[in-house]
C-alpha cells in the first residue's frame, strides 16, 4: 500500500518538495580558499520520509498544509482500493512552528473527511507537544506516578509496620518505571532532571515515613533520602543510562532503518532558529556521553565502535553510571558541608547579637538564643556527616 501511495506521491511535484527528507551527517574539512581548515557538517544521501509506520498507525510530516491536503486525500483513496479506511476521529493535525510565528488555524479536508488540528497529541502513553518541549510530558508522567503511588499508598507505601526494604522495591518496580515510561526518547534540560529528582524524593522521603510536616528541623535533601532508602542512582542517572543503552541498540540497527536515520541523522534543507525546542535527543546523548561514559570521552569519542557489541558497551554505560554518581554524591556533600557551616554561622550571629529591643510601630526583630548542640543542630550535622561519608556500592 505504501508503494502505491509513494508512486502516486511522485506524480506531484509540489508534495515531492514539501516532503522532509532525513539524512546522514558527515564532518567536512575544507581544503581550498576561505574554507581551508574549517570543519563544517554536510548531510548527505538524504532519503524522503513519506510515512513512519507503526502497527496500523501512520505519521505523516510536511511544510505546507496545501501538500498536507493531497498527501491525505492519496492516502485515503489507496487505502480504500486495499479495503482500509482511515479513521476520522483518530486523524489529528499539529502544526510545528519557530517561537515568535504567530499560528495560523487551518483544516484539513481529505475525501470527504475533515481532521481537527489540535496543540498536542498522545500516542502510545507518550504526550507530543507542537512547540517540541517536554513539559507536558513531564508533567503528565508525574501525574501518573502519583496516581499510581495513591492506589497503594495505605496498604504499602505509608504504612509503618510495612518492611521498608519491600517498599522502596515495589516503588521502583511500579511508580518509578511509570515515571520513566519511554525516558529513553527524552530531550531533558538540567529543569526537567530537577523536576524529576524532586518527585522521585519525595516518594522515597513518604516510604522511609518522614514528611515535611512532622519533621521538626527540615526534610530529608534528596541525597540522604537515596542513602537510607539504598538506591544507588538518581532519576538523572537513571534516564541517561538508559538512553545510552537505547542508543547502543540502534547503533546496531541497519542504516536503513528508519529509527536510525531518525535519531542519529539530520533533516536536510533545514535551518536553524532562535528561541525553538530547548535541546534535541542528538544534544542529549552528547551530554550522556559526557556526563556518565568519561571513558569514551577521553579515548575521542570513539562510543560508535564501541556500541556494536552489546555486552561491550552495557559494560561501559554501567561503569558510567556509577561514576556519574560518585561525582554526585561528592557534589552533594560538598554542598551539604557548606549548608551546615552557614547555618552554624548564621546561628552563631544570632546568638551574639540577640533580640533587638521592640520599636514603636515595630514588631520584635531576633527571637530566642539559639544554643549550640541542641537536638536540631545534632540532627543536621549527622545527617551531613551521613552524605560526606557515604560510598556508593
Amino acid at each position: 500500500m505504501l508503494m502505491v501511495a509513494v508512486a502516486e506521491f511522485d506524480k506531484d511535484p509540489k508534495v515531492t518538495a514539501d516532503v522532509v527528507k532525513i539524512g546522514t551527517q558527515v564532518e567536512y574539512t575544507g581544503k581550498k580558499g576561505r574554507s581551508a581548515g574549517k570543519k563544517t557538517t554536510v548531510v548527505t544521501d538524504a532519503e524522503a520520509l513519506w510515512a513512519m509506520l507503526y502497527a496500523d498507525d501512520a505519521a505523516i510530516v510536511l511544510r505546507s498544509p496545501e501538500s498536507l491536503e493531497k498527501m491525505m486525500s492519496v492516502i485515503v483513496r489507496v487505502a480504500g482500493l486495499f479495503g482500509l479506511m482511515v479513521s476520522e476521529p483518530k486523524t489529528e493535525i499539529m502544526c510545528m512552528l519557530p517561537k515568535g510565528i504567530e499560528e495560523r488555524p487551518f483544516t484539513v479536508r481529505a475525501a470527504g473527511q475533515t481532521y481537527k488540528q489540535t496543540d498536542r497529541f498522545v500516542y502510545l502513553g507518550r504526550t507530543i507537544s507542537a512547540d517540541g518541549k517536554a513539559e507536558r510530558e513531564i508533567t503528565s508522567r508525574s501525574c501518573r506516578a502519583w496516581k499510581c503511588y495513591r492506589r497503594n499508598s495505605a496498604s504499602m507505601y505509608d504504612r509503618r509496620r510495612a518492611n521498608r526494604q519491600l517498599k522502596i522495591r515495589l516503588l521502583q518496580a511500579e511508580v518509578v518505571e511509570t515515571l520513566l515510561y519511554g525516558c529513553a526518547s527524552w530531550s531533558l534540560t538540567a529543569e526537567h532532571y530537577t523536576k524529576l529528582n524532586g518527585t522521585h524524593r519525595q516518594f522515597l522521603t513518604r516510604c522511609i515515613g518522614l514528611s515535611k510536616r512532622k519533621r521538626s528541623d527540615r526534610p530529608l535533601s534528596y541525597a540522604q533520602a537515596l542513602i537510607q532508602a539504598g538506591c544507588e542512582e538518581t532519576i538523572e542517572a537513571t534516564v541517561r543510562k538508559r538512553r545510552l543503552c537505547f542508543t547502543g541498540f540502534v547503533m546496531r540497527m541497519e542504516d536503513n532503518r528508519l529509527p536510525k536515520r531518525m535519531l542519529l541523522g539530520a533533516m536536510a534543507g533545514g535551518t536553524g532558529y532562535r528561541g525553538g525546542q530547548e535541546s534535541d535527543w542528538v544534544s542529549c546523548l552528547g551530554e550522556d556521553l559526557a556526563a556518565s561514559t568519561w571513558e569514551t570521552k577521553r579515548k575521542g569519542g570513539k562510543w560508535k565502535e564501541s556500541a556494536k557489541d552489546p555486552e561491550v558497551w552495557y559494560n561501559k554505560v554501567e561503569d558510567g553510571a556509577a561514576w556519574f554518581m560518585r561525582k554526585w554524591h561528592r557534589q552533594e556533600a560538598e554542598a551539604s558541608a557548606k549548608r551546615q557551616r552557614a547555618r552554624e554561622a548564621e546561628a552563631e550571629s544570632t546568638a551574639i547579637s540577640g533580640p533587638k529591643r521592640k520599636r514603636v510601630g515595630e514588631a520584635a526583630v531576633g527571637g530566642k538564643k539559639r544554643r549550640s548542640g541542641t537536638a536540631e543542630e545534632a540532627s543536621r550535622a549527622a545527617e551531613a556527616a551521613l552524605v560526606a561519608n557515604y560510598v556508593p556500592g
